[in-house]
């Protein structure tokens, strides 16, 4: 019966024998061989009669019954489905359960081509795979969605004698629960690595991928030890192998969350990492399987770094007497991280047009090493150092990103060595003071955390610039003194007085917006009501506030939002301390004073490009008085507000002086003042107490050390 021979001492081996044979429903090879053992050789019998044969056909075809029913009664035990194909791929039998898979009963099929009957899954995986394990005798399996049901199936194919059985096994809810966790793994935002208990990686979702810059393909199998991977600690040692995460889980079975580390990618690029590794353990408490989970740290983590790099910076700004000072010791600051190879501070001279010279190298350029190729050649600066100027906002290029603009920087960049270069503005309430260029080997460099930080630390280096002008100006052996005067109608201030026959001093002008200044002024020979109406008659006064109203004459103090620059706004902004503004009868006088030896010319050129009804009237060279200690008191809050306090807060105590904050009773509340400056209220008093207490404490540290 199939392969089985039995055999008896009693039954020699005889060329002259009968033999029968069958197959059951499933393919099973049953045979029988029936001898004479009473014939003699040389009688006349030598053939088995046509009785004989038909006795012997009649037996084998009992046996081959009884085989059949136990093989069938055998099939329909079991849970899995069963389909029997003969040599030709025709189907001899299937049992109950493949009939409810396949969809057909065991008397439909039996005697079909099995694709006639599924034509669709002909020229698929499941023809290869029966193909395969006909031609090579060897098991195959392969698995097969059918749509209709909405059912996934298993198929095991084994070759038999005369052609092949398959298993069928349903997977559904197996494969449902397999898609919901590749959905989760996918759809994690972190990278998802999964590893024997060996430390033999499994599986990897698509951000792990990303993160190690490696298909799964290329790291199935491999071991979390492997010589392969480049990790490294914040000072850029590699990582002991006993040190490892996940040498960690195996030896204690205990889970380690924010693991750190560097990481170099086959690219070349580096990233930073933070792993949290768990084990998953059996019921014996074995593990069976080690989850990583990775996060890229890599921009916070150089925020950190550059944070931590600021820190001396700002302590470096604080104590600067004059801009030379500070240039060359922020590059060095700046290119001892491993965030910057090359950083140098180019000075600008506003409203002057950037040439190739302006960007030339100076002394005060510092590269990382001596790998970095000296001297930077600034020509394809140019383009982006005038962009920069023009809108006070960072240019970058990148390795797979630049403005189209940037093409020749971009590929010089490159050449050089980098991976991407940016130029930050020195800027402080718009006015650009000078250039910091900086050029890294790090592929994702300048990104929007990165850029946001830089853009502040270019308006710390850009306060600190204009407040040594500043205190250029307040200091000077030699100061020159302008006055200006304007009939402009294109001043607000020059349009009400002139149209009230008043009398308006600004006493200070605040940044609210972008577009937004908040002005105040003190009016003198015209009611506040006569002044909302004017106010109301044009579409460029944002909003209009009443501090206080004198009572023995018309006028009084008010808050007025702008969306343009008044002339003095424009003084300022060209680096001129202004100290008298006052408008009558639309009549504007302007004092300001600037260091002698300052391009008046050009200054006065371009107010009069803002305001070209303005006038220079006079220009007076002077020596400031020698200062009392009441004035050096002063000068100790000046100092301090101008390098101490960041511009908001800066606003912040200016408004509330001229809004009457800190009078008694208070003239205007603090929601008020937030209002006009676009803050909330919460927001506005937590800057005027840091504000206060900073000022305060430098006072009286440099009153003890006096």
């Amino acid at each position: 019966m199939g392969d089985d021979v039995f055999e008896t001492d009693g039954f020699h081996s005889t060329s002259d024998a009968l033999t029968a044979k069958a197959h059951t429903h499933i393919g099973t090879a049953v045979s029988m061989t029936v001898v004479s053992t009473d014939r003699q050789p040389g009688t006349d019998r030598e053939a088995w009669s046509p009785s004989e044969r038909e006795l012997a056909e009649t037996t084998i075809s009992l046996i081959t019954s009884a085989v059949d029913r136990w093989e069938i009664d055998s099939l329909k035990r079991v849970s899995d489905g069963v389909a029997v194909l003969d040599g030709d791929l025709t189907y001899r039998y299937v049992n109950q359960q493949a009939e409810q898979l396949l969809g057909r009963d065991n008397e439909e099929l039996r005697g079909e081509y099995v694709w006639d009957v599924f034509p669709e899954a002909a020229d698929t995986i499941a023809e290869e795979k029966i193909r395969t394990a006909l031609d090579t005798q060897s098991s195959a399996s392969f698995e097969r969605y059918n749509a209709q049901k909405e059912q996934w199936i298993e198929a095991s194919v084994h070759p038999s004698d005369d052609g092949v059985i398959i298993v069928f096994t349903e997977i559904t809810d197996s494969k449902v629960t397999e898609r919901k966790l590749d959905h989760v793994l996918e759809t994690a935002p972190v990278g998802i690595v999964l590893l024997t208990p060996e430390g033999e990686i499994t599986r990897a979702n698509a951000r792990a991928e990303a993160l190690l810059g490696l298909s799964r393909s290329r790291m199935d199998g491999v071991a979390y030890d492997h010589p392969g991977w480049d990790i490294w600690d914040e000072a850029g040692n590699p990582i002991p192998r006993e040190n490892h995460p996940v040498a960690h889980v195996r030896r204690t079975g205990e889970a380690i969350q924010g693991f750190t580390h560097g990481i170099t990618l086959s690219d070349g690029s580096e990233r930073w990492l933070s792993s949290n590794v768990a084990p998953v353990e059996g019921e014996d408490g074995s593990i069976e399987q080690i989850i990583v989970a990775l996060e890229d740290v890599t921009v916070p983590k150089r925020l950190e770094q550059l944070t931590e790099t600021f820190q001396p910076v700002s302590e470096l700004l604080n104590s600067a007497t004059a801009g030379e000072e500070i240039e060359r010791p922020i590059c060095e600051l700046l290119t001892d991280t491993r965030e910057y190879q090359y950083a140098r501070i180019t000075e600008y001279t506003p409203e002057t047009e950037l040439t190739e010279s302006d960007l030339e190298e100076g002394s005060g350029a510092v590269a990382a090493n001596e790998s970095v190729t000296r001297p930077i050649q600034s020509r394809t600066e140019v383009a982006p150092a005038v962009v920069a100027v023009e809108t006070a906002e960072i240019q970058a290029v990148r390795r797979n990103q630049s403005d189209s603009r940037f093409e020749r920087w971009r590929a010089y960049t490159l050449e050089q060595g980098f991976q991407g270069g940016a130029i930050v503005p020195l800027v402080h309430r718009g006015r650009v003071y000078g250039l910091l260029v900086l050029y890294t080997d790090r592929g994702d460099a300048f990104r929007d955390r990165e850029r946001t930080l830089l853009s502040t630390f270019g308006e710390r280096i850009g306060q600190v610039l204009h407040s040594l002008a500043t205190e250029r100006i307040l200091h000077a052996d030699e100061v020159a003194e302008l006055t200006f005067e304007s009939t402009d109608s294109a001043s607000f201030f020059v349009s009400a007085s002139e149209q009230l026959e008043c009398t308006i001093d600004i006493r200070d002008t605040i940044p609210a917006s972008d577009e937004t200044l908040v002005h105040y002024a003190s009016i003198q020979g015209a009611s506040l009501d006569a002044f909302r109406n004017f106010t109301e008659s044009t579409d460029r006064v944002a909003q209009l506030r009443q501090i206080r109203q004198t009572e023995d004459q018309p006028g009084g103090d008010v808050e007025i939002g702008l969306c343009r620059q008044s002339l003095a706004q424009t003084l300022v902004a060209e680096g001129a301390v202004v100290t008298t503004d006052t408008v009558t009868d639309g009549r504007a006088e302007v004092v300001c004073e600037v260091p002698l030896g300052d391009d008046i010319g050009s200054l006065v050129t371009r107010v009069q490009e803002s305001f070209p009804d303005t006038t220079l009237v006079s220009k007076h060279e002077h020596t400031p008085a020698a200062k009392s200690h009441a004035h050096a008191i002063g000068q100790i809050l000046g100092d301090t507000f101008e390098a101490e306090l960041t511009d908001r807060q800066q606003q912040i105590l200016r408004a509330a002086m001229y809004a009457g904050y800190f009078e008694s009773p208070r003239e205007s509340t603090a929601t008020e003042i937030a209002d006009a400056l676009s803050l909330t209220q919460s927001t506005f008093s937590y800057h005027l107490r840091n504000a206060q207490q900073t000022l305060f404490e430098q006072l009286f540290d440099r009153i003890q050390q006096q």
